[in-house]
């Protein structure tokens, strides 16, 4: 069965990330990439180092798990970080780490062509002992179904079997649907259900040519879809620009304040475990967290003082 997913009307003309003045505690504690990485407390305007992880002189980027918790990576070596962030616990070596849960599951590349997957909590306990993999996988959250592997299909990570091969790239997984990437001109996305097998035109959305990423409400509902221009119009500004899918319904909604002139490499956004979409995000004069929970009309937004980023990743992770 295939139905035509209802996108609403799209605001086309990008300007300054701006909403309604971020007021009243958020409880927003912020890890942000950095050598060494810092957590940002939005309420109180103050950042610190987290302890736990040197200064490495490598690129560091921040994985957020559940929305409560973060994976940190440092030259391929992975630290946890649970709850306010006050120190990390190593979790050992790995190439990169998805997480599920309170937990990740860890692939290594252990030489040649040898590589294992393994699960590790968030406090450094060994769930699941390591088992062999193929080193061609790129892994990423599959929502309920599994782990993506390489894109076209999810696998179950406790045994491994394929349980869902597509032939268009997994874009995103919440809870048992999974968000494909489609062709044509203008490209589409696919929503296919899983469980019925039943799959929805979505289509692009967007005035901005270029997917940037995906990011997946932890309670598999909502999917942020992220589009991006690094030269808006031919010029020298660049453009973000955030659309809402509702997995169960097909929906498509522009973010409130899009599309928007950032720093794309300065730019990033994630969901709480509570279900509030956060944005942190540098343009031309000010860095500023917006926040916006499903429903409502505006973002709220709050310049902040950050410390200087190396630039080696704009991610970040929000903690409980």
């Amino acid at each position: 069965m295939l139905a035509l997913a209802a996108a609403a009307a799209a605001n086309d003309r990008p300007a300054r990330l701006d909403g309604v003045p971020l007021r009243g505690p958020t409880g927003l504690h912020l890890l942000v990439a950095n050598d060494p990485p810092f957590v940002f407390d939005v309420d109180g305007g103050k950042a610190r180092r987290l302890r736990g992880i040197p200064s490495a002189g490598a690129i560091v980027s921040v994985q957020p798990v559940a929305g409560r918790g973060a994976v940190v990576s440092v030259d391929e070596e992975l630290y946890g970080v649970r709850d306010a962030g006050t120190a990390a616990v190593p979790l050992g070596p790995g190439s990169s780490a998805v997480g599920d849960g309170g937990a990740v599951w860890v692939k290594r590349r252990l030489g040649g062509t040898r590589c294992t997957l393994r699960q590790v909590a968030l406090d450094g306990r060994v769930l699941r002992t390591p088992r062999t993999v193929a080193c061609g996988w790129t892994l990423d959250a599959g929502g309920d179904v599994g782990l993506v592997a390489s894109r076209t299909r999810v696998v179950d990570p406790t045994t491994l079997r394929t349980v869902v091969r597509t032939r268009g790239g997994v874009v995103a997984a919440a809870g048992r649907h999974l968000v494909l990437a489609g062709t044509g001109d203008p490209p589409t996305f696919t929503l296919l259900d899983t469980a019925t097998g039943t799959r929805s035109e979505v289509g692009w959305p967007s005035v901005v040519t270029g997917l940037d990423r995906a990011a997946v409400d932890p309670r598999g509902r909502h999917v942020a879809l992220g589009f991006a221009s690094p030269v808006w119009a031919g010029g020298g500004r660049q453009v973000t620009d955030v659309w809402i899918l509702d997995a169960g319904t097909g929906r498509l909604d522009q973010l409130p304040g899009m599309p928007a002139f950032v720093h794309l490499k300065a730019t990033d956004m994630n969901w709480t475990s509570d279900g509030r979409l956060v944005i942190l995000a540098e343009d031309d004069r000010r860095t500023v967290v917006a926040v916006w929970r499903p429903g409502e009309r505006r973002l709220a937004v709050r310049a902040i003082d950050l410390p200087e980023r190396d630039g080696s990743s704009d991610s970040f992770a929000p903690l409980g």
